[in-house]
């Protein structure tokens, strides 16, 4: 299936520099996207808007992307958004602590924009696309 301009993608991620590239590269592939730099940013948008999907860093300021990752699965509207974690933390632990707070998939950074895309499409477009199991994909 095509992305479509109305599939919105939220990206919760810190570096100014790495957000404006994953927004521009989903955006330029045909997704919606909306951006926060923190936990507080991503509760608003959350409140105002339904993504499709969050890609979310793990590494972010006060709040952590495994408690906005939680927070998430703890909401009945949203517990079937699928998470994909993005992260320069690769430790078994960091994964597995990721999979336990709800997380969809693992993104190891850095990344190319490419592959951020075939995360983004197999999550929204793949065999579980329906079920908010916790998987880490191979793409």
């Amino acid at each position: 299936m095509a992305a479509s301009a109305d599939r919105i993608v939220l990206v919760v991620e810190d570096d100014p520099t790495l957000q404006r590239a994953m927004a521009k590269a989903l955006e330029e592939n045909r997704f919606h996207a909306v951006t926060a730099l923190d936990y507080e940013t991503a509760l608003r948008c959350l409140k105002n808007i339904r993504p499709h999907l969050v890609a979310l860093d793990l590494g972010l300021p006060r709040e952590s992307g495994y408690e906005l990752c939680e927070y998430i699965r703890k909401q009945p509207e949203l517990l079937y958004i699928p998470i994909l974690v993005t992260s320069d933390r690769a430790f078994p632990e960091d994964m597995a602590h990721a999979e336990d707070a709800g997380a969809n998939a693992f993104l190891k950074k850095p990344f190319p924009m490419k592959k951020l895309l075939k995360y983004v499409e197999a999550l929204l477009d793949g065999p579980t696309s329906s079920r908010p199991s916790v998987r880490r994909l191979r793409v």
